[in-house]
């Protein structure tokens, strides 16, 4: 039992420093900002969800002890407590009962299912950072537009000929708007490459408390499809219901994304030019935004 703890808390020490590097500003500290919640998920998918826990109240403290109150609720909300809920659905499972030439074994919890509940908790997330910056769309505008003011945008551009007032404006208009979906992507894509990493090297290192999944066989339920129908009509509404659920429906469509390239990874086995159709496919979901509406 100390060894997890132990581990947990080595774990989450790593993590609140990885976090930590953001404040560097440099282009490496961002790649390390993107890995901090590598050491929960090889915590939890190694040693398990407890250990896993472990490391999240851990990094929490002491994010929260050496760079300030806020900084730890952001790491602990946004990383630490939602990779662990991640952590723990991964190694859910249930016996199956053993049936006339198969033995028993178990089901482990479907990968679709896990992708839909990232979804569903970067929808969450974005919808609270929605309200952080403004109870209403007038004061959420104006935080955007602050915070663009306040950016290192102005730098790039001292005199001001290109970013003024102006393009500033026009830009936090546009931000305000896609910003929700844009950070439930991120988040999403971030927890679930974490997660993605973390399963190789606890199955390279013999660690790995489950089978390594099919991940051409997502599948998400059909629940998540009437969420995604109702916060796609939602994210319509004026006011700040409708940015709320812009958070949820740009997560749910990134889900069925992956979910159609897992269709394509699966039916493009065994063809000749099957590593140029997904080159292709990949190049263009990265250079056309409309291909991923494809998939």
């Amino acid at each position: 039992m100390a060894r997890f703890i132990l581990l947990g808390a080595g774990a989450g020490l790593v993590s609140a420093a990885l976090f930590a590097s953001a404040a560097t500003g440099t282009a490496l500290a961002g790649i390390l900002f993107y890995l901090a919640p590598l050491p929960i998920c090889l915590a939890g998918l190694g040693w398990g969800w407890t250990t896993a826990g472990v490391a999240a109240l851990a990094g929490t403290l002491v994010a929260g002890g050496v760079l300030g109150p806020a900084a730890g609720a952001i790491f602990g909300g946004a990383i630490a407590l939602p990779i662990t809920v991640l952590c723990y659905l991964a190694l859910l499972s249930r016996p199956v009962a053993a049936t006339q030439g198969q033995q028993a074994s178990l089901e482990w919890y479907p990968i679709g299912r896990l992708v839909g509940w990232a979804a569903t908790i970067a929808g969450v997330l974005a919808g609270i950072m929605v309200l952080m910056l403004g109870y209403d769309v007038d004061t959420y505008r104006e935080s955007i537009k602050d915070l663009l003011q306040h950016s290192a945008l102005k730098e790039l551009d001292r005199d001001g000929t290109v970013i003024n007032d102006s393009t500033i404006g026009g830009l936090s208009s546009v931000l305000a708007r896609t910003l929700p979906a844009a950070f439930a992507i991120v988040w999403q894509s971030i927890a679930l490459f974490n997660l993605w990493l973390a399963g190789v090297i606890v199955e390279a290192s013999g660690r790995a408390l489950r089978p390594w999944p099919k991940l051409d066989a997502i599948e998400l339920p059909n629940a998540f499809f009437l969420a995604f129908t109702a916060s796609l009509l939602a994210s319509f509404l004026p006011g700040i219901a409708g940015l709320v659920a812009t958070g949820l429906a740009g997560a749910l469509l990134f889900a069925y994304v992956l979910q159609g390239l897992a269709v394509l990874h699966a039916f493009s086995r065994g063809m000749t030019f099957r590593g140029l159709l997904l080159a292709a496919v990949y190049i263009g979901i990265l250079l056309l935004g409309w291909v991923a509406i494809a998939i």
